[in-house]
């Protein structure tokens, strides 16, 4: 089934009508949000949703358009924060008429500096050696932070408040739905900005450095000058992603330049996907719920997200995106008939295996907890019977060989009427 996964349709291929219509259910649904999910702490993480996802398609700029693997993504947002929890400070301390919602542009420029600075270096190579170098420039600024505590804060970090600013058509921002308003309204100009850069001849150029780096360069650009100037475009909307997220915590520390947030952005972004403009927002939404509500779930949270995270590669190297297009071509093919009892086989496995995985998993972190003299969550450490711990192992099992079953079957049912082959790009 991984044969039907492939790359985006041009964008001549879709009417205008139909793309506009998909713009203006974005919008719409960002506006809509706010009044379904109303409590603050809602608030607060589809806040945390935008800005990740904004970084997200920023760092698909590079990824997915132009094939570069960075680990120094979450510096150029680190940047964008501190420049933006400065001017924040500045604001206040002066008490000049200028609105925070400004404040995203002193961190997109803050970015797309850095991006120009840093990425003169790192550009001039591809591949292995580039990520090898943005390795090597994140530990460079993480240390850096974290030995000039007088400029960057410190463990404690940089606090701000952004409620000091003018009012901006009455808003202040002390409220979690006037931040929430604020990073919808940024995201939606930003993914309409990454959008339109995609189109352009310098993201086909990209993609085509991407694809034959070696033929561009004999066709005449230069795939380093390309492989530059989507280094700042991306580093720009990075900072405006790291800005927003100072604005809503009102807080930036040096853990902004941590690899583990480079490493946290990549993860949400191949777990949407790559190939698809809109897969690492999906990526994004489900890696922050899966950051921030699964963690106050189970403290095995982080072994649950990268099993996901490697079960995609492995299995679905096209994302949840991939996923679903896939899923939608099979229902305008008309083929959902032919597959569905397969698929609810499949499904149920999955089902079996998922849960028996999770109590072994659990029952595991109860054992640990028990041990540590620590009580375990969710009432775990009761439940630590050998029947238990045989069910658990036999439904792991028994989902492991329906799956492994089904997916045979989905496969001959798939190619008895074509899907396959119509799924190719």
């Amino acid at each position: 089934m991984d044969d039907v996964i492939a790359d985006a349709p041009p964008c001549g291929t879709v009417s205008w009508p139909r793309r506009a219509a998909v713009w203006f259910a974005f919008a719409a649904l960002l506006c809509v949000l706010p009044w379904c999910f109303p409590s603050d702490a809602a608030l607060t993480l589809m806040t945390q949703m935008g800005t990740a996802a904004i970084l997200a398609l920023s760092f698909n700029l590079l990824l997915g358009s132009t094939g570069l693997l960075s680990f120094c993504h979450a510096t150029y947002a680190g940047i964008g924060a501190y420049a933006g929890v400065w001017c924040m400070n500045r604001i206040g301390a002066h008490a000049l008429p200028v609105s925070m919602a400004l404040v995203p542009f002193v961190g997109g420029l803050a970015g797309g500096a850095a991006g120009a600075t840093l990425g003169y270096v790192t550009t001039r190579r591809s591949g292995m050696t580039f990520a090898m170098i943005t390795l090597g420039v994140a530990e460079l600024v993480w240390v850096m932070a974290a030995m000039l505590p007088e400029w960057f804060g410190g463990e404690r970090g940089m606090p701000t408040d952004r409620t000091l600013g003018a009012p901006w058509l009455g808003v202040t921002f002390a409220t979690q739905i006037q931040v929430y308003g604020l990073v919808a309204l940024w995201l939606f100009v930003c993914t309409a900005a990454m959008f339109g850069i995609t189109r352009t001849p310098l993201g086909f150029l990209a993609r085509a450095v991407r694809d034959n780096a070696r033929r561009v360069a004999f066709l005449g650009p230069s795939p380093a000058a390309v492989r530059y100037r989507m280094q700042i475009l991306a580093a720009t909307f990075a900072g405006v992603a790291g800005a927003l997220g100072a604005l809503n915590f009102e807080l930036v520390s040096a853990d902004t330049f941590s690899l583990e947030r480079s490493g946290g952005v990549l993860v949400f972004t191949v777990l949407g996907g790559t190939a698809y403009f809109a897969g690492p927002m999906l990526g994004a939404v489900v890696g922050v719920f899966a950051t921030v509500v699964l963690a106050t779930m189970t403290r095995a949270w982080q072994l649950y997200l990268g099993l996901g995270f490697l079960a995609v590669v492995v299995f679905a190297p096209g994302g949840m995106a991939g996923l679903l297009a896939m899923h939608a071509r099979a229902w305008r093919d008309g083929v959902v008939p032919a597959l569905w009892r397969p698929y609810a086989a499949m499904l149920a496995g999955l089902t079996l295996a998922a849960g028996g995985s999770i109590a072994i998993i659990e029952m595991t972190y109860g054992v640990r907890l028990a041990i540590d003299g620590a009580s375990a969550p969710n009432g775990w450490a009761d439940h630590l019977g050998v029947w238990r711990w045989g069910a658990a192992a036999m439904a792991t099992i028994v989902g492991v060989v329906i799956v492994t079953v089904a997916g045979r079957r989905l496969r001959r049912h798939a190619a008895s009427v074509n899907f396959v082959a119509r799924g190719q790009p």
